[in-house]
């Protein structure tokens, strides 16, 4: 009853801000793509286009933000342990991101996020082409009521995505994860302290990424994670968290660094480890560097390892075990990008799922084209 109240609260907040529809101007600064100076070769910079060659946004903007609008599709190959082929399979993947504005400052707003994929960790569907048969699921996995009423305030309530501070998906949660709950953070716009955030929610319903049918957990609890982010340096951010996890106790820490930029091809570092505390023990690691070789490709490089009792949440492609892989994204144009993913396992002494792999991926995401255009 609590949490429905604390849902209701957040709504009726929401409802209360929305102006009358013939005072609404235009879409909130945030929804709205703002066309920045270029560069020249001395540094100086031109103005942007005169605002008259434009299209003006769409009356839409400002009441619907669309975040992304993406199509995705791989070829996907896999080997276990035991030398058995498991995957070689065409998917595709088909992703919508969107917000509704309540308010022309954009504090008040209903997120969405909708994805194929059938599981907890997954956001692929098969094609048919390759081993397996062709699958379409596409659901709701995230629906959620924001408020922001003082700046770096905010309250989230329903089916929310996890926050994984400066971890990623290695040795954190699988981006497309889900959970149905509350989350109260804080995120100054100066200082050290970057974020402070407090989660509690279900964890579970691990085949079933209809929210529609997990929005009945709203009167459970099985996780809670406490969180904070802190900015160490203009290019060293860091994050730690405690985190309960259905029986389960885990301690999270991860550290991103961006080089000078004096050392052009490497942008970014990471490093980031667990520990698990309760009922049992284990521990992992992820460190990984991101290097710009081209203007147009980027490629990480890392090496992770992930004890065999952590559980199937994280990324699907990592997994358990010892291994080194590598990720490289080469941008054809603003829209579309293609990209590989390879990894090879080793210094593993328990069965596992993933021991080579391979994937080819192409994705095709317009949305600040069509923001551009003023088509969205």
């Amino acid at each position: 009853m609590i949490r429905h109240t604390l849902i209701a609260v957040i709504l009726l907040a929401c409802v209360n801000t929305v102006p009358a529809l013939a005072q609404s101007q235009g879409p909130a600064e945030a929804g709205r793509y703002i066309e920045q100076p270029v560069p020249t070769a001395t540094g100086q910079t031109t103005p942007p286009a005169k605002p008259a060659t434009a299209p003006p946004p769409p009356a839409i903007r400002r009441w619907l933000d669309v975040q992304q609008l993406s199509m995705g599709g791989r070829f996907r190959w896999y080997e276990n342990s035991a030398g058995r082929l498991i995957s070689s399979t065409l998917q595709w993947q088909p992703q919508i991101r969107a917000r509704f504005l309540f308010d022309q400052a954009a504090k008040y707003s209903v997120n969405g996020f909708a994805s194929s994929g059938a599981t907890f960790p997954s956001s692929w569907n098969n094609t048919g082409g390759g081993i397996g048969l062709y699958t379409h699921p596409f659901n709701l996995k995230q629906l959620f009521a924001q408020a922001e009423p003082v700046k770096g305030l905010e309250f989230q309530a329903g089916g929310l995505h996890l926050n994984r501070g400066e971890n990623s998906e290695n040795l954190s949660y699988a981006t497309a994860a889900y959970i149905v709950g509350e989350r109260v953070a804080v995120r100054p716009a100066k200082g050290r302290i970057a974020q402070v955030s407090f989660t509690a929610a279900y964890f579970g319903d691990y085949r079933q990424p209809n929210l529609f049918k997990r929005f009945h957990r709203l009167n459970e609890w099985n996780y809670g994670q406490a969180l904070v982010g802190v900015r160490v340096s203009p290019r060293v951010n860091a994050s730690a968290e405690y985190t309960y996890e259905d029986r389960r106790d885990i301690l999270r820490q991860a550290v991103t660094i961006r080089p000078p930029e004096s050392l052009k091809k490497i942008t970014s570092v990471k490093v980031e480890t667990y520990q698990r505390i309760a009922p049992d023990r284990g521990y992992g690691f992820n460190t990984s560097a991101d290097l710009r070789l081209t203007p147009r490709l980027v490629v990480t490089g890392g090496v992770m390892s992930v004890d065999k009792n952590y559980g199937p949440f994280n990324g699907d492609r990592y997994e358990t075990g010892n291994r080194w892989y590598t990720i490289g994204t080469f941008t054809v144009t603003r829209d579309v990008t293609v990209s590989w993913f390879q990894t090879e396992a080793f210094a593993t002494d328990f069965p596992i799922t993933l021991t080579h792999r391979f994937d080819l991926l192409i994705a095709y995401n317009p949305t600040a084209s069509l923001k551009r255009a003023g088509s969205v």
